[in-house]
């Protein structure tokens, strides 16, 4: 029956809950739309009139839709029965699965609706009507597991939904496992597309064409807030801005290649690094040199870096004829020329790497980024290997990240514990800042142990840090490899096909060997344990030391 609403009176006893005006508005817009759908439970008041029972929000948002009148179900309850009643509902009363609201809404939008009336007509706000409709995009197979089940995080679920349908349904088969347990984060970090964040444009946002997506989930103002799938537009746009930069600017500028080991703008030979804060003169012999990240660079796709390089001067030995006049930068210092490394001593062993102390340096920069990119990546550093490779480092040696520690640690001492996934990250990020891969000429510390270098090579053995080491075959890198070990690389990484046309001449064999071994590196993460006897726990008393093979009884 239809009450007026002038005629039902609050009881004093009424659940009040807290200021929730987002709720009571998206509410009051469900009644306005589709009107009282479940009717309030009143009993007649003893001085005319009703009190109600239950339904204090879909009273008070009918007054506010403008209602004069409410569906209402009238039962002679004394004051007792009412509050038991009362309590019954607030306590009995279950959220509607997320997966069933969801089609639901589908089901309205099947029937004319659109996405914002139907989300109001089932009285949610606009944000919750954005979060639900991610449950679009996922793929049914993973909808259907989710139903019934603690939901993951919404951030989580956003990051799925990014990815094509067939991607999704691949990641959740490899990451369900007995007991139909699923790991919605690893299957998250799987489907992750290379986005770049609006942040790095320096290019007009509004005007280039590139589009930027918001992620509703990411906080305001931060990178992941703003990002574009569009990797070849905003690459273009950026190239194109960084350009129009050199060409505005009043000192001499040049665009160089970005080097990924160093990640800097790319030296061409006879030039170096130089720090330098004044402004450049525009007959002076410094310039500016500006580099981007390829797009295929992972963590840095897009980035613009910029130094101050100038030109040293010449060693080389002056030819007949030869001038006294000074040597001046020209366009012609500008391109990169082969560096001839000399040939190492032929005594060397057969099976001896030959690489010059410049390689080592370049090889270990090389290793170091693939070993940080790895510590960076939760599909290597899952939470059991972090946990170890933590455990390495800290009984390796000490390092300190006290904002990493504050994350964990509260001011007033409470100690913060982390999700799984969480304080992946944070060890991860931990271990980069300090861990550094230290070639073996360079070791040569009084005061730092063989495990305090060996640290990094372990833990890089641990996470697989090798699949992620960057193309070595470069002009670079190649110069300082001697002549004898690019023969055997070539014969052992080339296709037999190719070796007829390998040149004999070791300057030749550099530049032909360029671009042909994309996967090979010289030397692989790990090394030897320590020489001490292995932990054992005790027993009875008695510390028990396992036997290592070869020992004697």
């Amino acid at each position: 029956m239809l009450i007026s609403l002038s005629d039902i009176h609050e009881n004093g006893n009424m659940r009040h809950a807290g200021p929730q005006d987002d709720a009571d508005s998206a509410l009051a817009a469900s009644i306005q739309a589709l009107g009282v759908l479940q009717p309030v439970l009143v009993r007649p008041a003893p001085a005319g009139g009703y009190i109600l029972i239950a339904g204090y929000r879909r009273l008070a948002a009918a007054r506010l839709a403008g209602l004069q009148e409410i569906p209402a179900e009238v039962t002679l309850m004394g004051e007792l029965e009412s509050e038991l009643a009362q309590a019954a509902e607030n306590v009995v009363r279950k959220p509607v699965d997320p997966v069933d609201l969801w089609q639901h809404i589908a089901s309205l939008i099947e029937g004319g609706y659109s996405l914002q009336s139907a989300g109001a007509a089932l009285g949610m706000t606009d944000r919750h009507i954005e979060q639900m409709h991610i449950l679009s995009r996922i793929a049914p197979d993973l909808l259907e597991a989710m139903r019934g089940k603690a939901m993951p995080k919404w951030r989580t679920l956003g990051t799925i939904a990014a990815a094509p349908p067939e991607q999704q349904v691949t990641a959740f088969e490899r990451h369900q496992y007995a007991g139909d347990s699923i790991s919605w984060a690893s299957i998250a970090a799987e489907c992750t597309a290379h986005r770049i964040p609006q942040e790095r444009a320096w290019f007009d946002v509004a005007t280039a064409g590139v589009v930027f997506e918001e992620d509703l989930f990411a906080e305001p103002g931060s990178p992941e807030q703003f990002t574009t799938a569009d990797i070849a537009g905003f690459m273009k746009a950026q190239a194109v801005a960084v350009q129009d930069a050199i060409q505005a600017a009043n000192e001499p500028a040049i665009m160089l290649d970005y080097s990924r080991t160093a990640q800097l703008p790319k030296l061409p030979t006879g030039w170096i690094y130089v720090e330098r804060k004044e402004a450049l003169s525009p007959r002076g012999k410094f310039k500016r040199a500006y580099a981007i990240a390829p797009a295929n660079d992972w963590n840095d796709a897009g980035r613009v870096v910029t130094v101050v390089i100038k030109p040293v001067a010449s060693t080389q030995k002056k030819t007949a004829g030869a001038t006294n006049a000074p040597i001046h930068a020209t366009d012609d210092m500008m391109e990169s020329e082969e560096a001839t490394a000399p040939e190492l001593p032929e005594s060397l062993p057969e099976d001896a790497c030959q690489i010059t102390k410049a390689g080592q340096d370049m090889l270990a920069e090389a290793r170091n980024t693939a070993l940080h990119a790895a510590l960076r990546s939760p599909l290597r550093l899952t939470p059991e290997k972090a946990t170890l490779a933590l455990l390495i480092a800290y009984t390796a040696g000490s390092h300190t990240n006290k904002d990493i520690l504050a994350a964990i640690v509260a001011p007033d001492g409470t100690i913060i514990a982390p999700e799984p996934e969480t304080l992946a990250q944070m060890i991860g990020e931990a271990l980069a800042r300090s861990l550094s891969i230290t070639p073996a000429h360079r070791q040569n510390s009084t005061h730092l142990s063989a495990e305090h270098y060996n640290r990094p090579e372990w833990i890089g053995a641990l996470i697989k840090a090798d699949d992620l080491m960057p193309e070595l075959d470069t002009p670079e890198f190649l110069a300082c490899v001697g002549g004898r070990t690019l023969q055997t690389v070539a014969q052992n990484n080339v296709a037999i096909e190719d070796l007829q046309d390998m040149p004999s001449k070791v300057a030749d064999l550099r530049r032909w060997l360029c671009g042909r071994l994309p996967h090979w590196t010289p030397t692989h993460s790990g090394a030897p344990g320590p020489s001490t006897q292995p932990w054992a726990p005790k027993s009875e008393g008695k510390t028990i030391w396992p036997k290592r093979p070869g020992m004697n009884s």
